[in-house]
C-alpha cells in the first residue's frame, strides 16, 4: 500500500513538494527556506487552501498564513512617532488679550499642549487634527 501526502492530488501542489525535497537534500545546517518557495507555496495555498498547501509541502502553518496576508517574515512593529516637535506660534494682531491653551492627552499616552498667546480656538485646529491623525 503506497503512502500519500495530504493534499498531493494537484500536480503543482506535487511539483513544488519535489523542488522543496530535493532543496531540503541539500540545504547547508538550518538554513531559511529561499522566499521563492514560499512564493509559490502562498499562490498554491490562495487556490488549494492554506491547511491543505502546508501539509502537502511540509511548511509551517503560521508562516504560510502570515505570507499570505501580506507581512512575509516580519513581525507587526509599531510606527514610531516624533518625540518632540516646535511650531512657531502664529502671528496674530498684536491688538488681542486673550490666553490660548489647549491640552489633549491620547489613549496611548500621548500628549500635547499648547500655550499661545492671543490665539483664538480656530488657530489651533490644524495642530489639533495632525496629532490626532487627521487632514485638515
Amino acid at each position: 500500500m503506497a503512502t500519500t501526502t495530504p493534499g498531493m492530488d494537484s500536480a503543482q501542489l506535487r511539483s513544488l513538494a519535489h523542488r522543496l525535497k530535493a532543496w531540503r537534500a541539500t540545504r547547508i545546517g538550518r538554513q531559511r527556506i529561499p522566499e521563492e518557495f514560499w512564493a509559490a507555496a502562498a499562490g498554491l495555498a490562495g487556490v488549494h487552501g492554506l491547511n491543505r498547501t502546508a501539509a502537502a509541502l511540509k511548511l509551517s502553518y503560521y508562516g504560510l498564513r502570515r505570507r499570505l496576508s501580506g507581512n512575509p517574515g516580519q513581525r507587526k512593529r509599531g510606527v514610531r512617532h516624533p518625540a518632540f516637535v516646535e511650531l512657531a506660534p502664529p502671528v496674530l494682531a498684536p491688538s488681542l488679550d486673550q490666553q490660548g491653551t489647549i491640552e489633549l492627552i491620547q489613549v496611548s499616552g500621548a500628549r500635547l499642549t499648547l500655550r499661545l498667546p492671543n490665539a483664538s480656538p480656530q488657530d489651533f485646529l490644524p495642530v489639533v487634527e495632525l496629532f490626532l491623525g487627521r487632514r485638515a
